[in-house]
């Protein structure tokens, strides 16, 4: 393999799925491409609570107080009514005190043909017993594009991932450990498609030595499979009229710790070897994505101490009085496209959840009622065009406006067409930050800058020259930006600083109407307390911390090239002197974030030696990483949005529980990905 050749152009690709062709009979819903019902016709919630939770145990295995985290995993989502059978049954030992409060609940399941949100909704219908979770799950249930999609149910502490595509692909690009195996969908004779050896194979490196499956079937081609790929595999009596089914447990694990260069082992990490459910973790640094890290630990029950050096919360790059959740959208499949157009996605479904539960005051800290793109140019009015054209993503996440349609249904005069982003927004990140901070779990401690760390006996302890015992932890999370690089652990991370400055400008009654976020060379946003918010510059190579009247000027002419009529209104006379906000985003190389467990950097200049003489047919063992050290940095002018899934990918890490977004996108963030490119220019 040559590690260093040219990159090929990725393949364009639309995002859309079609929803399932579905024909209700006599309240069955039944699918026309595979002729087959979604569930029992006698009684669906008795097959289920038969054939997955009794045949997998989970009646015994969930009678345990000591249980901190369960992950099972489905192949076809459907009608979501063996979800709901498993949520809601997890619900019930909890209260009947057989699990802890705090016991935390994953569900992953693959669809590749979803029911559309009218065939959800009249399903969830039949089964009002489910209504608390079939409620949340049709408030949250996403768009229907292919991949990862991630649902929270904080009020049970149940996490969803539906990831919209076919099996085999879907579980071939998830990473995790599995407990439990739901093995649904249609029978092997009417789809099989799907019952492959490719699915077992992605079945068993998912699962761990104990992991259990149940399905409804006794096929031949089934049971073969999974016995092949290391389960113990018997048959029992099938639910109602079905005379068989198959249930088992894994007695074998795949341990492949050596593998070609093309597989990427050293981005690879052992979840079955590093999974702790639960612990006491340290996060240095109280921005976004500190509180966002430190609320996702603590919603499983982790105990989480924030240390920040500031006096106060979000000071940093997390303290423009308000911030848009944004992304560019792209035809080019890649896996920078792909992390921020999920991470969007995730966004604003944890976003609208999180603000409205911790009564974070709408229209004052927070709208996310979309956000406007405006084709300011040739070229994002030609980029504009063919996502439309395309359609790249469906309507209920984009829509394309005409300058006359911008100012009919948004009230915003400009000579430019654009897109509404639905979902998207606005927000003051120190009102998110606080409303994150506030969870039980967690201790924030301000004032208090950690200089080094130092691992003992198989736990973190963190030096801040001062008299306190800063541990031990199981886990540290750096999250303070540029801080990171202080840390001898982190400081082969290429983080860079580039200048921001944002102008205030006073509202006026013309002003005062802007209801929306608007996005063109710069942005600004409706008014709150009184300011607009206008920005911003993007100056790496200018370090003064002082406002320059050149950068207020430059954010007034962009914003009086996109909205001319707000502009005029909002113009200050000569005399005036302007006042705003200068920043320092922390940045890339490759503009994406550094998210993940941080190598051991000696360790890979020695293992990975052999990369920088380029062609190579050998195999290279699993990346060596500093146990309980991770990171979350480098989220640079797109903090709000990729903060709040980069914690998510964090937790996975440490949890074991499956993560929220493909390998390749997940390699593409991890933070060894700079230590790898240097060795193979030999650079290190």
């Amino acid at each position: 393999m040559v590690l260093n050749c040219p990159m090929q152009e990725p393949v364009s690709r639309s995002r859309i799925i079609q929803s399932a062709q579905v024909e209700w009979q006599n309240l069955t819903p039944v699918s026309h491409a595979f002729d087959d019902v979604y569930f029992s016709r006698d009684c669906g919630i008795d097959e289920t609570q038969y054939v997955f939770l009794q045949q997998n145990g989970l009646h015994e295995r969930w009678k345990d107080d000591t249980l901190t985290s369960f992950t099972i995993a489905e192949t076809g989502f459907g009608t979501g009514l063996n979800f709901f059978c498993a949520a809601d049954f997890w619900q019930q030992q909890k209260q009947q005190g057989a699990l802890s409060a705090e016991a935390h609940l994953h569900f992953v399941s693959v669809e590749k043909y979803p029911l559309s949100r009218k065939d959800m909704e009249q399903a969830g219908d039949q089964w009002p017993q489910f209504q608390w979770i079939t409620r949340h799950l049709l408030e949250q249930y996403p768009a229907l594009t292919r991949g990862f999609h991630r649902l929270h149910f904080f009020d049970a502490n149940i996490t969803l991932t539906l990831i919209l595509d076919d099996a085999i692909t879907g579980f071939s690009e998830l990473d995790g450990v599995v407990d439990a195996w739901f093995l649904d969908g249609f029978a092997p004779a009417k789809n099989p498609g799907m019952w492959q050896p490719e699915l077992f194979e992605q079945i068993s490196r998912l699962s761990h030595f104990h992991t259990t499956v149940a399905t409804f079937t006794a096929a031949g081609i089934v049971r073969r499979g999974l016995q092949e790929v290391g389960f113990t595999i018997e048959k029992v009596p099938g639910f109602g009229r079905k005379r068989d089914m198959l249930r088992g447990q894994m007695q074998s694990e795949t341990a492949q710790v050596e593998l070609p260069p093309d597989a990427k082992p050293w981005f690879r990490f052992n979840y079955r070897r590093h999974r702790q459910p639960k612990g006491k973790a340290a996060i240095v640094g109280a921005g976004l994505a500190g509180a966002t890290v430190a609320n996702s630990l603590a919603r499983r029950g982790w105990q989480v101490t924030v240390f920040e050096k500031e006096a106060v919360i979000a000071n940093q790059g997390s303290g423009n009085p308000t911030g848009i959740t944004f992304t560019k959208l792209s035809l080019h499949d890649t896996p920078q496209n792909r992390f921020y157009q999920w991470a969007y996605l995730y966004a604003c479904r944890y976003l609208l959840n999180t603000l409205t539960q911790n009564d974070v005051a709408k229209g004052l800290d927070w709208n996310l009622n979309g956000v406007l793109r405006l084709a300011y140019d040739k070229k994002e009015a030609a980029e504009q065009a063919a996502l439309l054209a395309e359609p790249y993503w469906p309507a209920e996440l984009m829509e394309g406006l005409s300058a006359e349609q911008i100012e009919h249904q948004l009230g915003i005069k400009t000579p430019f067409n654009g897109m509404l982003l639905r979902g998207g927004g606005w927000i003051n990140p120190n009102a998110l930050c606080a409303a994150l901070l506030k969870h039980s779990n967690i201790d924030l401690q301000t004032g208090r800058e950690i200089t080094s760390l130092n691992r003992w006996n198989e736990r973190w302890y963190l030096d801040d020259d001062g008299p306190f015992d800063n541990g031990p932890f199981d886990a540290v999370i750096l999250t303070s930006a540029f801080g990171v690089n202080q840390f001898e652990q982190a400081r082969h991370l290429p983080l860079k600083a580039v200048r921001g400055q944002i102008t205030y400008c006073p509202a006026t009654v013309t002003s005062d109407t802007l209801q929306y976020a608007v996005n063109y060379q710069g942005y600004i946003n409706p008014a709150r307390h009184g300011y607009h918010c206008v920005g911003a510059t993007f100056n790496p190579k200018i370090d003064t911390p002082q406002e320059r009247p050149q950068d207020h000027q430059w954010n007034l002419d962009q914003l009086h090239n996109a909205l001319p009529e707000l502009a005029e209104a909002l113009t200050p006379p000569p005399e005036a002197v302007t006042r705003g906000r200068v920043g320092f985003r922390c940045q890339t190389p490759d503009y994406l974030p550094v998210v993940g467990p941080l190598p051991d950097a000696d360790w890979y200049r020695e293992a990975y030696h052999d990369l920088s003489k380029g062609f190579l047919k050998r195999t290279f063992s699993y990346g060596n990483h500093l146990d309980g050290l991770l990171v979350s940095c480098g989220h640079g002018s797109r903090g709000i949005t990729s903060s709040c899934f980069s914690a998510e990918i964090i937790a996975s890490y440490l949890t074991g529980e499956p993560q929220p977004l493909d390998r390749e996108t997940l390699f593409a963030i991890h933070p060894a990905r700079f230590l790898i490119r240097n060795i193979i220019r030999r650079q290190q």
